[in-house]
Protein backbone atom coordinates (compact mmCIF):
# COMPACT_ATOMS: atom_id res chain seq x y z
CA UNK A 1 0.00 0.00 0.00
CA UNK A 2 3.19 2.73 1.06
CA UNK A 3 4.65 1.61 -2.62
CA UNK A 4 1.02 2.25 -4.34
CA UNK A 5 0.77 5.49 -2.75
CA UNK A 6 4.58 6.67 -2.93
CA UNK A 7 3.75 6.16 -6.94
CA UNK A 8 0.69 8.63 -6.30
CA UNK A 9 -1.64 5.49 -7.44
CA UNK A 10 -3.13 5.72 -3.85
CA UNK A 11 -3.92 8.24 -1.20
CA UNK A 12 -4.86 7.95 1.90
CA UNK A 13 -6.41 10.12 5.18
CA UNK A 14 -7.47 9.69 8.71
CA UNK A 15 -11.03 10.07 10.39
CA UNK A 16 -11.68 11.18 13.94
CA UNK A 17 -12.24 7.84 16.18
CA UNK A 18 -11.39 5.31 13.47
CA UNK A 19 -7.73 4.32 13.83
CA UNK A 20 -6.52 2.96 10.62
CA UNK A 21 -5.82 5.40 7.66
CA UNK A 22 -8.17 4.72 4.97
CA UNK A 23 -6.85 4.28 1.36
CA UNK A 24 -8.75 5.43 -1.83
CA UNK A 25 -7.29 4.92 -5.31
CA UNK A 26 -5.90 7.92 -6.95
CA UNK A 27 -6.53 9.58 -10.17
CA UNK A 28 -3.65 8.67 -11.71
CA UNK A 29 -4.63 4.65 -10.66
CA UNK A 30 -8.27 5.49 -11.66
CA UNK A 31 -6.85 5.66 -15.30
CA UNK A 32 -4.82 1.89 -15.34
CA UNK A 33 -7.88 0.53 -13.52
CA UNK A 34 -10.48 1.97 -16.56
CA UNK A 35 -7.07 1.24 -19.06
CA UNK A 36 -7.49 -2.33 -18.52
CA UNK A 37 -11.34 -2.74 -18.19
CA UNK A 38 -11.57 -0.90 -21.61
CA UNK A 39 -13.19 1.83 -20.20
CA UNK A 40 -13.00 5.27 -19.64
CA UNK A 41 -13.06 7.41 -16.10
CA UNK A 42 -17.07 8.24 -16.74
CA UNK A 43 -18.20 5.21 -17.28
CA UNK A 44 -16.79 3.68 -13.67
CA UNK A 45 -18.22 6.95 -12.49
CA UNK A 46 -15.41 7.74 -10.72
CA UNK A 47 -15.23 11.59 -8.97
CA UNK A 48 -12.35 13.60 -8.00
CA UNK A 49 -13.24 14.49 -4.66
CA UNK A 50 -11.14 17.07 -2.76
CA UNK A 51 -12.18 16.51 -0.03
CA UNK A 52 -11.92 14.02 2.48
CA UNK A 53 -15.18 12.69 5.15
CA UNK A 54 -15.28 13.91 8.50
CA UNK A 55 -18.30 12.21 9.74
CA UNK A 56 -17.15 9.03 11.63
CA UNK A 57 -20.53 7.07 11.58
CA UNK A 58 -20.93 7.38 7.88
CA UNK A 59 -17.36 6.32 7.42
CA UNK A 60 -17.94 3.34 9.71
CA UNK A 61 -20.86 2.37 8.37
CA UNK A 62 -18.90 2.83 4.96
CA UNK A 63 -16.40 0.09 5.72
CA UNK A 64 -18.73 -2.27 7.31
CA UNK A 65 -20.57 -2.66 4.11
CA UNK A 66 -17.21 -3.23 2.05
CA UNK A 67 -16.03 -5.02 4.62
CA UNK A 68 -19.09 -7.53 4.08
CA UNK A 69 -18.44 -7.55 0.11
CA UNK A 70 -14.90 -8.70 0.83
CA UNK A 71 -15.47 -11.44 2.94
CA UNK A 72 -18.79 -12.17 0.54
CA UNK A 73 -16.06 -12.55 -2.34
CA UNK A 74 -13.92 -14.67 -0.10
CA UNK A 75 -16.49 -16.79 0.49
CA UNK A 76 -17.75 -17.78 -2.83
CA UNK A 77 -14.02 -17.73 -4.18
CA UNK A 78 -13.76 -20.69 -1.89
CA UNK A 79 -17.23 -22.77 -3.26
CA UNK A 80 -19.09 -23.11 -6.29
CA UNK A 81 -20.99 -20.12 -5.70
CA UNK A 82 -20.95 -17.52 -7.93
CA UNK A 83 -21.42 -13.86 -6.95
CA UNK A 84 -22.82 -11.91 -10.47
CA UNK A 85 -22.64 -8.21 -8.58
CA UNK A 86 -22.96 -6.39 -5.94
CA UNK A 87 -24.47 -3.03 -5.08
CA UNK A 88 -24.11 -0.88 -2.25
CA UNK A 89 -26.13 2.09 -0.79
CA UNK A 90 -23.85 4.64 -2.05
CA UNK A 91 -24.00 3.96 -5.93
CA UNK A 92 -25.47 6.41 -7.75
CA UNK A 93 -26.08 9.27 -9.66
CA UNK A 94 -24.66 12.61 -8.53
CA UNK A 95 -27.42 15.42 -8.14
CA UNK A 96 -26.99 19.42 -9.11
CA UNK A 97 -27.62 19.74 -5.45
CA UNK A 98 -24.65 18.11 -4.54
CA UNK A 99 -26.15 15.08 -3.14
CA UNK A 100 -26.22 11.45 -4.27
CA UNK A 101 -29.20 9.90 -5.91
CA UNK A 102 -29.47 6.71 -4.61
CA UNK A 103 -29.74 3.78 -6.96
CA UNK A 104 -31.15 0.88 -4.98
CA UNK A 105 -33.56 3.59 -2.62
CA UNK A 106 -37.61 2.41 -3.21
CA UNK A 107 -40.78 3.53 -2.11
CA UNK A 108 -43.32 0.83 -1.81
CA UNK A 109 -47.04 1.08 -0.22
CA UNK A 110 -48.15 -0.47 2.60
CA UNK A 111 -50.73 -3.11 1.77
CA UNK A 112 -52.11 -2.76 5.23
CA UNK A 113 -52.95 0.96 4.62
CA UNK A 114 -52.73 1.74 0.67
CA UNK A 115 -52.39 5.64 1.68
CA UNK A 116 -49.12 4.78 3.06
CA UNK A 117 -45.63 4.35 1.61
CA UNK A 118 -42.41 3.17 2.99
CA UNK A 119 -39.42 4.14 1.21
CA UNK A 120 -35.90 2.53 2.58
CA UNK A 121 -32.24 2.01 0.97
CA UNK A 122 -30.75 -0.96 1.79
CA UNK A 123 -27.38 -1.54 3.09
CA UNK A 124 -26.52 -3.67 -0.35
CA UNK A 125 -28.22 -5.58 -2.55
CA UNK A 126 -26.53 -8.67 -4.69
CA UNK A 127 -27.42 -11.90 -6.41
CA UNK A 128 -25.37 -15.26 -5.86
CA UNK A 129 -26.05 -18.16 -8.65
CA UNK A 130 -25.00 -21.89 -7.75
CA UNK A 131 -25.74 -24.81 -10.85
CA UNK A 132 -27.46 -22.31 -12.69
CA UNK A 133 -29.92 -20.94 -9.95
CA UNK A 134 -29.84 -17.59 -9.36
CA UNK A 135 -31.13 -15.93 -5.46
CA UNK A 136 -31.61 -12.32 -4.70
CA UNK A 137 -30.14 -11.06 -1.64
CA UNK A 138 -30.13 -7.56 0.69
CA UNK A 139 -28.00 -6.31 3.18
CA UNK A 140 -28.56 -4.40 6.27
CA UNK A 141 -25.95 -3.55 8.48
CA UNK A 142 -26.99 -2.93 12.06
CA UNK A 143 -24.07 -1.19 14.47
CA UNK A 144 -26.05 -1.03 16.98
CA UNK A 145 -27.60 2.22 17.01
CA UNK A 146 -31.09 1.79 15.57
CA UNK A 147 -34.40 1.59 16.86
CA UNK A 148 -35.57 -1.85 17.39
CA UNK A 149 -38.94 -1.38 18.79
CA UNK A 150 -40.61 1.41 16.28
CA UNK A 151 -42.81 0.34 13.10
CA UNK A 152 -41.94 3.46 11.88
CA UNK A 153 -38.06 3.72 12.21
CA UNK A 154 -34.91 1.23 12.22
CA UNK A 155 -35.10 -1.95 12.01
CA UNK A 156 -38.64 -2.80 11.85
CA UNK A 157 -39.45 -0.15 9.36
CA UNK A 158 -37.21 -1.77 7.26
CA UNK A 159 -38.89 -5.27 7.81
CA UNK A 160 -41.95 -3.58 7.00
CA UNK A 161 -40.53 -2.51 3.66
CA UNK A 162 -38.99 -6.01 2.76
CA UNK A 163 -42.29 -7.65 3.65
CA UNK A 164 -44.34 -5.10 1.26
CA UNK A 165 -41.75 -5.54 -1.27
CA UNK A 166 -41.57 -9.47 -1.69
CA UNK A 167 -45.49 -8.90 -2.09
CA UNK A 168 -45.58 -5.95 -4.78
CA UNK A 169 -42.42 -7.78 -6.82
CA UNK A 170 -40.48 -4.59 -7.43
CA UNK A 171 -37.58 -6.22 -6.74
CA UNK A 172 -37.47 -7.69 -10.09
CA UNK A 173 -36.06 -4.68 -11.18
CA UNK A 174 -32.73 -6.15 -9.92
CA UNK A 175 -33.07 -8.97 -12.68
CA UNK A 176 -31.74 -6.49 -15.57
CA UNK A 177 -28.84 -5.98 -13.08
CA UNK A 178 -27.53 -9.03 -12.45
CA UNK A 179 -28.27 -10.31 -16.10
CA UNK A 180 -31.03 -12.86 -14.85
CA UNK A 181 -34.55 -13.59 -16.05
CA UNK A 182 -36.31 -13.15 -13.03
CA UNK A 183 -36.12 -13.89 -8.93
CA UNK A 184 -38.56 -16.09 -7.57
CA UNK A 185 -37.93 -14.17 -4.48
CA UNK A 186 -35.47 -12.65 -2.39
CA UNK A 187 -33.73 -13.02 1.42
CA UNK A 188 -32.99 -9.66 3.89
CA UNK A 189 -29.79 -10.61 5.25
CA UNK A 190 -29.19 -8.57 8.66
CA UNK A 191 -25.96 -8.57 10.74
CA UNK A 192 -25.87 -6.83 14.32
CA UNK A 193 -23.45 -6.63 16.80
CA UNK A 194 -24.10 -9.12 19.48
CA UNK A 195 -26.12 -12.05 20.32
CA UNK A 196 -28.07 -10.27 23.33
CA UNK A 197 -29.25 -7.58 20.26
CA UNK A 198 -30.04 -10.33 17.47
CA UNK A 199 -32.68 -11.63 20.23
CA UNK A 200 -33.99 -8.28 21.10
CA UNK A 201 -34.24 -7.77 17.24
CA UNK A 202 -36.05 -11.41 16.98
CA UNK A 203 -38.28 -10.46 19.74
CA UNK A 204 -39.83 -7.21 18.54
CA UNK A 205 -40.92 -8.65 15.33
CA UNK A 206 -43.95 -9.86 17.16
CA UNK A 207 -45.23 -5.85 16.74
CA UNK A 208 -45.08 -6.89 12.66
CA UNK A 209 -48.71 -8.23 10.75
CA UNK A 210 -46.57 -10.41 9.08
CA UNK A 211 -47.06 -14.52 8.99
CA UNK A 212 -44.62 -16.41 10.70
CA UNK A 213 -43.70 -18.33 7.53
CA UNK A 214 -43.14 -14.82 5.94
CA UNK A 215 -40.74 -14.26 8.66
CA UNK A 216 -38.41 -16.85 7.54
CA UNK A 217 -37.35 -15.10 4.62
CA UNK A 218 -35.22 -12.98 7.10
CA UNK A 219 -32.45 -13.98 8.20
CA UNK A 220 -29.98 -12.77 10.62
CA UNK A 221 -26.66 -12.99 12.43
CA UNK A 222 -23.31 -11.41 14.30
CA UNK A 223 -20.16 -9.89 12.61
CA UNK A 224 -18.36 -12.29 14.87
CA UNK A 225 -19.90 -15.52 13.22
CA UNK A 226 -19.85 -14.26 9.98
CA UNK A 227 -15.89 -13.18 10.14
CA UNK A 228 -14.50 -15.64 12.02
CA UNK A 229 -15.33 -18.14 9.44
CA UNK A 230 -17.07 -19.02 6.36
CA UNK A 231 -20.73 -16.80 5.16
CA UNK A 232 -21.74 -20.04 3.48
CA UNK A 233 -21.98 -21.83 6.57
CA UNK A 234 -25.43 -22.63 9.12
CA UNK A 235 -24.23 -18.65 10.80
CA UNK A 236 -28.10 -17.07 9.95
CA UNK A 237 -31.53 -17.75 12.13
CA UNK A 238 -34.54 -16.63 10.81
CA UNK A 239 -36.06 -12.93 12.58
CA UNK A 240 -39.02 -15.56 13.93
CA UNK A 241 -38.21 -16.38 17.62
CA UNK A 242 -40.37 -19.01 17.19
CA UNK A 243 -37.97 -20.65 14.80
CA UNK A 244 -34.55 -22.36 16.14
CA UNK A 245 -33.27 -23.32 12.94
CA UNK A 246 -30.04 -22.46 11.58
CA UNK A 247 -29.78 -21.72 7.88
CA UNK A 248 -26.63 -20.81 5.70
CA UNK A 249 -26.74 -19.42 2.00
CA UNK A 250 -25.78 -21.44 -1.01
Amino acid sequence: MKILKDVGFLFSFNVPNIDEAIFCVAQEGMIIVAKSLGVGLVDLKWMNSKTNPKDYYFMQHFLAINDYRIALKQSCDSSSVNLLGFIPDYFGEKKQSGGVKKYIKDIICDIHSEREEISHTPDGVFALEKNGKSALFFLEIDRGTEVVSNLNKGVLKSLRFYMNYLLNGKYQRYSKDFEVESFKGFRSLYITTSDKRLQNIRQATDKLKMLQKAKRFHWITTYEKIYNGNMFEPVWVSIDPNDSNSYQIG
